[in-house]
């Protein structure tokens, strides 16, 4: 006998999930009134709805993508559970109710609950509530603060909260209401990240990158960036919309250990590739997905895997590149600022080795992904002087509502650095 999750995208039932334990698979059966709806969406470019039923080495990637990659909070939920760590179905029973995108995985016995609306709530935090939670996530002492059933999956390999902020209020939501921001506290082992990542993420902004909101909180002490929720919408009546994503990991279907383009996972041709195919506006997600690659080598951004690059589907299967999110840069803590042995998460014409990549790189990445190499050195040699350009009103910005040295070691080693790859673009015979 299988067990059962039914997939709702608010109060539609798109599909179920069907798990033979015996067998230990995973299946993916979509709804025929949803398969052929035309405002329908696919639950991953992956398990595309042309497939009524999906088997368990197409669906088991995508779940997989929906938790941590952190293995410590995943054997935590284990244990809670009293489930495998290594299940993503027995994981995503308990907390497939809020994840990333528009879908809720729900247990047959609260199927009813959910759509009446009885397990709706929102409960209030104290400033004390918030500071605990923060507290755990550090120290890792509980994978879920607080935990609520059917509550909260975030993949990532950082721990993180995600919350409803409603009038200045954080609350926990439950049932049917959404989280609305995701609160990510201090790594230990890197010195003001928070600040890092909120400054890359406004320097994206200010240069005409598309990216999450972010700001940096103080939560007992302790700096903690907070990021709305790009896959969460206001109503005029005050309701939250749920919007759907994965990604690109998701989408090609690979499992998150496979990120990495070292480990096999995908290539920067292989979501342009993905963009192609599949955007409605695919020129227009292309320039912004190499706009993104070349920040990413600007600022050595060397987290910029593929699951840190996602889809937005909406109906009718329409789909766009995500804003942009996790962006940080490596260079404050890079202990030997000569060091040539930085690398990117996915090969820029080649090579993965930071310092090695320069126009000829570019050129050579663009036919490998089927691009006019002209109009990649164009996209970025302009991205190249947006960034000379805002480095400093953005380190202005920020530096008004934060005040910390860290500030400035970060602009002064990413402003080295763009210079840097901006004199070997202007070598290959491109004046910037």
């Amino acid at each position: 006998m299988k067990e059962t999750l039914h997939i709702l995208y608010g109060t539609t039932q798109v599909g179920s999930l069907g798990y033979d334990r015996k067998k230990d698979e995973i299946s993916l059966t979509y709804e025929t009134s949803w398969q052929f709806a035309s405002d329908s969406f696919p639950v991953s470019l992956s398990l595309p709805l042309a497939k009524k039923s999906h088997p368990d080495e197409s669906i088991r990637p995508f779940l997989q993508g929906l938790l941590p990659d952190n293995p410590a909070v995943i054997e935590a939920w284990g244990k809670r559970f009293q489930v495998s760590p290594r299940n993503p179905f027995d994981i995503i029973k308990y907390v497939g109710e809020d994840c990333a995108g528009a879908l809720q995985f729900v247990r047959p016995e609260r199927l009813g609950e959910i759509l009446s609306g009885k397990l709706d709530f929102l409960t209030p935090l104290t400033e004390d509530d918030l500071a605990k939670r923060m507290l755990d996530l550090t120290s890792q002492s509980r994978a879920i603060p607080m935990l609520i059933e059917g509550r909260f999956s975030l993949a990532g390999a950082q721990t993180k909260d995600a919350l409803h902020l409603k009038e200045g209020q954080w609350f926990v939501p439950g049932g049917r209401i959404p989280s609305t921001h995701i609160l990510k506290p201090q790594l230990g082992d890197f010195e003001e990240h928070a600040l890092n990542e909120h400054f890359c993420l406004q320097l994206a902004s200010r240069i005409g990158l598309i990216r999450a909101e972010s700001s940096v909180l103080e939560i007992a002490g302790k700096r903690i960036l907070c990021v709305k929720r790009y896959d969460r919408t206001a109503t005029h009546s005050g309701s939250i919309l749920r919007w759907h994503q994965e990604d690109t990991c998701q989408a090609l279907g690979r499992f998150p250990h496979q990120k990495y383009q070292a480990d096999g996972g995908p290539s920067a041709a292989d979501i342009t590739g993905l963009l192609g195919r599949f955007s409605d506006h695919p020129a227009d997600d292309i320039d912004r997905f190499v706009m993104a690659l070349a920040f990413n080598w600007v600022i050595a951004g060397t987290d910029g895997h593929s699951k840190n690059y996602s889809l937005l589907h909406s109906a009718g299967s329409c789909v766009r590149l995500a804003p942009l999110y996790d962006l940080a840069s490596f260079l404050p803590y890079q202990r030997d600022p000569k060091s040539r042995k930085v690398k990117l998460a996915m090969k820029i014409g080649g090579t993965y080795r930071l310092h090695e990549i320069d126009r000829h790189h570019w050129d050579k990445w663009a036919v490998e992904a089927g691009l006019p190499p002209e109009r990649v050195t164009a996209l970025v040699t302009a991205l190249i002087r947006h960034v000379v350009d805002s480095l400093e009103p953005t380190l202005k910005a920020v530096a008004e509502m934060n005040n910390s040295p860290f500030l400035e070691t970060l602009t002064h080693a990413i402003s080295e650095h763009t210079e840097r790859c901006a004199k070997v673009m202007e070598r290959w015979g491109q004046t910037i």
